[in-house]
Formats: C-alpha cells, sequence, structure tokens
C-alpha cells in the first residue's frame, strides 16, 4: 500500500493539500457562511461549464468508461466496476442509514430564509446531502485511471477533473464542501483499496485479468 502512494505523489500530495485545507476551512467557518461565499461568485459562463461538468460524476460516465476498458483489459474494468460500486453502496449506506435525509443547501437556506443564487436548468434536491454521491464516482474513477494509467503527467490532469467536478455539486447548490470533502474520501479510499487487491495476491496473477474483448475477439 505504501508503495502505491509513493508511486503517486503527485496525485496523492495534491489530494492531501486540498484535503487538508478543506478541513480547516470547515473547522474555522460553518457550512453556511462556506456556502454562501461560493454562492455569491456565480457567473453565466461559469453556469454553463458547472452545469455540464456535474455530469462526469453521473453512474452513466462510470459505465461508460468501464465498458470502453473491456477493449483493454478486464483488470481495468474490474477496477472500474468494484470502485464505482462498493464506494457507491457506502456512500448510499452513509446517506440514506447512518445520516439520514440530512438537508441539502436549498432545502436548508430556504428554511432559513436565505435566497440562494440557482442555476438555470438544475434540477435542485432537497435531501440525503451528506456525502455527495457525485463526488464519490468522480473521485473513485479519476484514481481508479491514475493508478492503472501509471502517468506521471496524467496526475495532475486527473486530479483537477474530480476536483473541479466535486466543487460543481457546490457551485450547483446541490451539496455543501462537508458532503465532497468526505465524498472524495470515500472514493479515494476504496479506489485504492481495490487496486491493492487487483495487482496484489493470488488474484493477481489471474491470466485472465489482463486479457481484453479484442484478445479475446483474436483468438
Amino acid at each position: 500500500m505504501k508503495n502505491i502512494l509513493n508511486s503517486h505523489r503527485i496525485y496523492f500530495g495534491i489530494y492531501a493539500i486540498f484535503f487538508i485545507l478543506a478541513s480547516i476551512i470547515l473547522l474555522l467557518s460553518d457550512k453556511q457562511s462556506i456556502h454562501l461565499f461560493f454562492n455569491g461568485y456565480t457567473t453565466p459562463l461559469l453556469n454553463g461549464f458547472y452545469y455540464y461538468m456535474t455530469h462526469v460524476g453521473d453512474g452513466l460516465t462510470l459505465l461508460a468508461v468501464g465498458l470502453l476498458l473491456l477493449c483493454i483489459s478486464y483488470r481495468w474494468t474490474l477496477q472500474i466496476a468494484l470502485s464505482g460500486i462498493l464506494s457507491g453502496l457506502i456512500a448510499q449506506l452513509l446517506k440514506k442509514v447512518v445520516f439520514g435525509p440530512t438537508p441539502r443547501p436549498s432545502a436548508y437556506f430556504e428554511k432559513l430564509g436565505i435566497q440562494l443564487t440557482y442555476i438555470e436548468g438544475v434540477e435542485l434536491h432537497a435531501a440525503y446531502s451528506f456525502p455527495s454521491g457525485h463526488t464519490t464516482a468522480v473521485f473513485a474513477l479519476m484514481t481508479s485511471l491514475m493508478l492503472m494509467f501509471n502517468k506521471k503527467k496524467m496526475e495532475l490532469p486527473l486530479f483537477i477533473l474530480a476536483l473541479l467536478t466535486g466543487f460543481s455539486r457546490i457551485y450547483l447548490s446541490q451539496h455543501f464542501l462537508a458532503d465532497v470533502l468526505a465524498g472524495s474520501f470515500i472514493g479515494v479510499s476504496v479506489s485504492v483499496l481495490v487496486y491493492y487487491g487487483l495487482n496484489h495476491g493470488s488474484i493477481a496473477k489471474h491470466p485472465k485479468l489482463d486479457q481484453s474483448l479484442i484478445t479475446l475477439l483474436k483468438k
């Protein structure tokens, strides 16, 4: 496990900085003030950008990437599938069982009588705010891709893509910062554990894991 973290210091180092800074912000301020701060900086250009960016965290994106990777490696497909499913189950368990219907920004501020700036065309959800499912999914996906491609030049772009997608949930007033931070941690942690499991021990040496649909068709 330590070797995995050391081999990808850029990605995990930047993530650690993000996690620490976000945690400090949460400790020094309250979720109401933090969300109102971000909500005060909406622009038409960013509205359109984040409206589409947030879909990178959809389950359909995970499914599409997983299907494409069938042509490269079953091991890679399993990485995406297991990371997405397991992290998603954890997020949903926390949402629906542990924390319950915690109010999302729209419901939270409506109760306080505070008007937020909403983005046109965005269907707002009112409950089950913690943690952010989209953020969990996108960090699981990008962390998995980073580990599988194993190219240092891709670590920063993949992290930025995950971070922007996570931030889109705050920008669109679907989640609070704490929801996004928790989702990112679940996605990263589960992806690393799945990667370790698929690349160490007896299962890692299974010959069929490194085959693909292409090799199957060539037979």
